[in-house]
Parts: C-alpha cells; structure tokens; sequence
C-alpha cells in the first residue's frame, strides 16, 4: 500500500485545516518524491501515459483489455455467465462483445455481484460518485493502484501546458475551502502548489480578493470548471481589460462541465494562452483530453478502452454521428467496470490523428449527458445537445444559464448576468430559444442572481423535474 492509501483518510482533515497547520506539514510532505508517495507503479504508469508509438500502444491496449476481461469472467459473480465464451485466440473484440452493457442502476441493486472474489478487502478503496450526479453510486477503487494511476495520467496532462513543477495554480473546482461561510474563500495547499478557491464564491464582490491571492501567490496556470473560469474571465473583461494577471497566465485547464462555445470564447479572448479540455470520471475508467492545438478529446489508450453505442446498444464506428460512451476501465481488480455506460455523449471524429498521439481514439466533441432532455408539449424528448452551437452575440452578457423544466412545453431558462439584461438582448435570446425548440417549447427567461450548483460549485446544466416518460417526478 502507498503513502498516500495510508494517509487517505486523513485527507479531508489536512485540507480543512488552517493555513498555519497545512503549509508546514504541506511543505515537508511535498518534498517527497512521488514515487514514494504513490509507490513504485507511478513512474511506470507516468511512462506508458506518455507513449506515442502506435504499434506498441495497440499491442499493450490489446493484452490490458484481454486480462481485464478475462478477470472479470472469472472472479466477478455478474460476469460468470461469460466465461465459457472466452474462447483462447477469438479476437479481443469478440471477448469484448461477450459481456453484457451495465449501468449504475445494475452496480447499484447488486453491488456485491460486481466485487471481484479474489481480491482481499484491505484492497478496497471506497469511493462515490460526485453530487452533481442524479444517480450518485458507492463503488471500489483498488488500493495503492488506481489512485497512483489516476495521477500520473494528470501529470502527463499538466505537461502538455508546459508549465515548470514550481508553478502554483488556481483551482476553480472541487470542494469549498474551509471557513467559506464566514468569508475564508481561498487557501493555498503547498503539496500540489495549488491555490483552491470555493467555485460557489466567485461573486463581484470577493473577485478582487481572489485575484489579490493569486497576484501573491504568483499564479501562472488555472484548472477548474467551465462555469467558474468564465465567471473569472467575464469579470476581467469587465472591471479589468488590460489585467497583468490574466497575461501571466500560461494555460488553462477545464473539467467536468460540457463545453459551451461562448463560455470558451471568452476564456481564450481573455486570457490568450492554451486552454486544454479534460474528460473521466470519478469511477477513473476513462481518460481523454484535448491538445493546445487540438480541441478533439484523445483518449489515453492504456487507461481503458472506449466505445460509442447507440440507444439499442449497438456498437457506433461511423464517425459524425453520436452515441453514448461505454467504458471499460484497467488496473481496478476489486471492481472491474466492464463495458460501463457512462450516460455521456459523443462522437468519433473523422479527422487525421494528431501527429504527437497516433495512437490515440480521437472524439471529435464530448456533447453532455444523455438525461439531459427537454420535452415538449407533444411529450417529445428534445435532447439538451440541440440547444448549443451558433447562439447570438447575446450570450456575452450572460453569466452562466441553467434549464429548469416542471411541465412539458414550457422552460425556465435562467439567465445568471451581473448587470441585467435590456430589453434589446432579451428579445435576442428569445428569438434564439424559439428557433431552437420549433414551437415545441416555450421558454420563459428569469434573470437570477445566482444559478444552482452542486456543493462542490458545479454548475448543473438542466434540473429536470420531469421523468423519462414525459411525467411529473414526484418529491
């Protein structure tokens, strides 16, 4: 077991502490290398998430997949009924096809059914899914493995900007800091050099004090939610056009919210630097990330293998046309996710791979989660997807939007704006929303002073009170 699976439960205490008791015990930890802290299978999984030969990634991708399958056929209880299909020297895709498609609700009735048998509980890691999930899950991690594993695929990550190890950077995105209630927004974590401040905090009112921190912390790379970077970078454009602080930032690197092309825009308008795009989940089965000249999401071959299908659960190749991410995730024994629907939406992109990852699936958009639906009137289910692309010049002024729906046909759009929105540009957004949804849906615009995050200060992109079917979700 590493350090770091020694210390994990004592991670929430370090980081709710007070900055006197962090930076000392912060500093000396740091020091330790991190192959010492996340054991001996860092450097190697550092390696291979830097690999770029072709032949040696789909030969590697290949023996991980099959060993993967393989365990799980024989020592998971869901999968028994596969074993006798593993046929020795069938294709890996026919293993692949052998097993079922399974989602959180199956993980969730039969958890045990999806425990490995032959893996000790010392070995487990609980985790769960984080709260801006409708469907929040309990799962296992393996100890001393997919943690190590998950950090060394985010420092591959973090060398794609280029930044030097001695760089701090502001975090937009995770758990609020300690005290936030009573005013204490920002702390500064001296083991990863990262200056975290609450997302749910990002107001007019304290944005001076969250740029005086990083002026004095000497920022030079930003990490966080999309919704949160955009409220940063609206504001500098606002009240700080010609910031020094913007132009010392190197790269940008966003998380865990679908894109929003005006969001985006605004970002790289105001900070002029690589802005990078990431993409997993907390079950750490999938990894895929953008390059500074390359918007498509790349998918790290040996992290685990990636599939599109359709709504029948039928296997997308074509690209251009969209399907849901199912995932199969390596290097998790005790709870092996096995052609796992991640209920996110994509789609394969049809251009030439780049030219320093070869060997890499390449996404040409990550479009949301497939829950994501408006219904109309008709009780026709109009994905949340449709709604983006080509939006007005109006949207500049917007802050941050979120659906809110209780009945079909008719829409809630939220409209989070510092200054208000005239009448002028109202009439441009509603133009937008009727064009979109074709009569099917009216929307009524509210302008709200803050939309509704998650606790962790992601920002919810539609709160649906309405179920699968077109019918009210009782309380």
């Amino acid at each position: 077991m590493s350090v770091e699976d020694r210390l994990y439960r004592w991670l929430g205490k370090y980081l709710d502490a007070p900055q006197w008791i962090k930076t000392p015990i912060g500093l000396a930890y740091g020091c330790l290398p991190k192959r010492v802290r996340y054991g001996a299978s860092y450097r190697r999984f550092l390696n291979e998430a830097q690999l770029n030969c072709p032949q040696k990634l789909a030969q590697l991708a290949e023996a991980r997949l099959r060993s993967t399958l393989r365990w799980a056929a024989e020592t998971v209880p869901a999968y028994a009924s596969v074993r006798p299909l593993l046929r020795e020297g069938d294709p890996v895709e026919t293993w692949l096809a052998a097993f079922p498609l399974t989602c959180r609700a199956d993980l969730k009735s039969r958890p045990q059914d999806y425990r490995s048998v032959a893996r000790p509980a010392a070995a487990e890691l609980p985790m769960q899914t984080s709260g801006s999930s409708s469907e929040p899950l309990r799962f296992l991690l393996e100890r001393g493995l997919t943690r190590c594993k998950e950090t060394a695929y985010i420092d591959s990550f973090n060398r794609r900007l280029g930044l030097s190890r001695r760089a701090v950077i502001l975090s937009l995105r995770g758990r609020n800091v300690r005290g936030a209630e009573a005013g204490i927004t920002h702390t500064y974590d001296p083991i990863k050099r990262m200056l975290p401040v609450s997302p749910n905090h990002l107001t007019p009112e304290l944005m001076p004090e969250h740029l005086d921190a990083a002026r004095r912390h000497r920022v030079s790379g930003i990490q966080g939610y999309l919704s949160a970077v955009y409220l940063l970078a609206s504001w500098l454009a606002q009240h700080d056009p010609k910031s020094r602080f913007a132009a010392g930032i190197r790269g940008i690197q966003l998380f865990s919210e679908t894109v929003e092309p005006f969001m985006l825009d605004t970002i790289r308008q105001v900070f002029d630097c690589p802005v990078l795009l990431h993409y997993g989940h907390s079950e750490r089965a999938v990894m895929a990330a953008s390059m500074a000249d390359d918007p498509r999401y790349f998918v790290w071959p040996l992290y685990g293998k990636v599939e599109l299908v359709d709504r029948a659960g039928r296997p997308i190749t074509r690209p251009g046309q969209s399907g849901e991410i199912v995932v199969t995730g390596f290097d998790n024994r005790v709870m092996p996710f096995v052609r796992y629907r991640t209920g996110d939406i994509a789609r394969w992109s049809a251009g030439p791979a780049h030219p320093r990852l070869p060997g890499f699936a390449v996404l040409e958009r990550i479009e949301g989660r497939d829950s994501d639906f408006i219904y109309g009137r008709d009780g026709r289910a109009i994905p949340m997807t449709s709604v983006g692309g080509l939006r007005p010049p109006a949207f500049t002024r917007v802050e941050a939007v979120q659906y809110e729906q209780f009945e079909p046909g008719r829409l809630v759009v939220c409209l989070q704006t510092e200054q208000g929105l005239g009448q002028d540009t109202r009439s441009e957004l509603q133009q937008f929303f009727q064009s979109k949804f074709h009569g099917l849906v009216d929307a009524e615009l509210k302008e709200v002073d803050h939309v509704l995050r998650t606790p962790n200060g992601k920002l919810r992109t539609i709160v649906q009170h309405i179920g699968e079917h077109g019918h009210a979700l009782h309380a």
